[in-house]
Formats: C-alpha cells, structure tokens, sequence
C-alpha cells in the first residue's frame, strides 16, 4: 500500500508553497538590484545639489589624481546631508563615494570622510 506524504503534515502542501514564494521574491530581488557590487571613488567635491534639507540629489567630485569629474545622483540617506557636503566642498576636504552603476547610471549609495 503505497504511503500518503501528507498524513501527519496537513499543512505541507501550503508551507511548500509559502517557501517556494519566499525563494522567488527574495531571488527578484537580489537580481533587479544594481550590480551589487559597491565601486569608490576619492575626492573633492566641486558640486552638491539638494533634493531636500536632509536629502542629497545630486553631487559632482573630482578624482584625486587623475582630476576625472564623477557625476552622482543619491536616493535616501546617504550618510551625510547636503549642508555637510557642501562644508567639505568649502574646506577643500576630501571625501570617499561609494557607488553602484544602475540603469545607466552613478548612484551613491554612501559617502563617508
């Protein structure tokens, strides 16, 4: 008499299925996120735009060394706000960015000092 996988477990159908959607939105996840990879860049700032007063838009820095201008945009804390920035900007202060390439373009996901 062949054996019922379910007797004992009446809920293991549905704790598959729950599993397996977990598996899938977790996978969608990690996958449509950026590269996942962080790159950084040093330098000093030349420009910082805000997208509010606690909120960084936009931040342009100048690579020590090489002088390469990088153009960011930022969403949601950062780290830093932008009167912050704007005071490294001021004081010649280097700062290190770090960023993903998403959709085509820079996004800075943290800027420390």
């Amino acid at each position: 008499m062949p054996r019922n996988p379910n007797v004992g477990f009446p809920n293991g159908p549905r704790i598959a299925a729950v599993f397996l959607l977990l598996a899938t939105i977790t996978l969608l996840i990690t996958s449509c996120g950026g590269s996942g990879t962080l790159k950084t860049v040093r330098g000093l700032l030349t420009d910082v735009q805000a997208h509010s007063i606690s909120q960084v838009g936009t931040l342009t820095l100048e690579e020590h060394g090489t002088g390469e201008r990088w153009t960011f945009q930022a969403e949601g804390n950062i780290g830093f706000t932008p009167s912050h920035l704007r005071s490294h900007m001021l004081q010649a202060e280097a700062v290190t960015v770090h960023y993903e390439e998403r959709g085509g373009r820079l996004l800075a996901v943290k800027v420390t000092d």
